[in-house]
């Protein structure tokens, strides 16, 4: 694939996909996830991005891409309970991460003396419910996997290699880590609207499944711990309001 082509498909992505959600007001309504027509949007965007990474990426199609691929793009598939065992592992994780960040932000404004931290008002009842939002997380979490953890990083790895070769393979490990971090924070600030500890909680996980994509090579493989996390956080915040409603 010729590399104006790609640089023109990254800039539009970028512009189209990446950006508005950094300017998203914190004023949005965090209501419970439904999938409707946008989260159709994202699904068949999120097929697409990972249709073209296929394309791209085989070791089969090498003639098409940089003399010097990037080490980070040179990875294997790994095997089915590999890949379950990892995603297992980063789901873990992330549980861990998002109760380190709860507790971090209580602590806060407890010492600040600012009372509690603002509840999400995210609730489901009913199965119809919880069949459109599981459907919705799932989409979701495959549409930001593909678009953060794989094509925005990959696809930027591959411009640089292709475009500045003698530069690249001279500062590689430098290159690939700065990259690597503006993407994470790219998906980060895109939580923005959800306050600092959101930002915070976002750049972590992001982290987390990064690596697990890097590790598997099988973008699945995020989303499957990415959608068990999210659907988690949405049972817990659902039966919160059903204890406090009973109550």
């Amino acid at each position: 694939m010729k590399l104006k082509y790609l640089s023109f498909e990254f800039l539009l992505i970028f512009l189209c996909l990446v950006l508005p959600p950094l300017f998203t007001p914190a004023s949005a309504v965090h209501a419970a996830p439904r999938f409707g027509w946008a989260g159709a949007q994202s699904l068949v965007l999120a097929v697409l991005l990972a249709l073209q990474l296929h394309h791209i990426m085989p070791p089969a199609e090498s003639s098409a891409l940089p003399d010097a691929m990037p080490v980070a793009l040179c990875r294997k598939k790994s095997p089915l309970f590999q890949c379950i065992a990892t995603a297992t592992v980063s789901f873990g994780i992330l549980m861990l991460i998002y109760a380190a960040v709860e507790l971090g932000g209580l602590t806060v404004m407890r010492l600040l003396q600012r009372g509690e931290l603002p509840a999400a008002e995210r609730t489901v009842t009913g199965v119809r419910q919880w069949l459109s939002a599981a459907t919705a997380l799932a989409a979701g979490a495959f549409y930001e996997e593909c678009l953060y953890r794989a094509f925005l990083p990959d696809v930027s790895l591959l411009l640089l290699a292709g475009t500045r070769e003698a530069f690249f393979l001279r500062h590689e490990k430098v290159l690939t880590a700065v990259t690597e971090g503006i993407c994470a924070l790219l998906f980060a600030f895109s939580h923005r609207y959800l306050g600092i500890p959101a930002v915070i909680n976002a750049l972590l996980c992001g982290i987390v499944l990064r690596r697990c994509y890097t590790k598997t090579g099988r973008i699945l493989c995020g989303t499957a711990a990415h959608c068990c996390y999210n659907l988690t956080l949405l049972a817990f915040s659902s039966l919160a309001a059903a204890v406090s409603t009973a109550g």
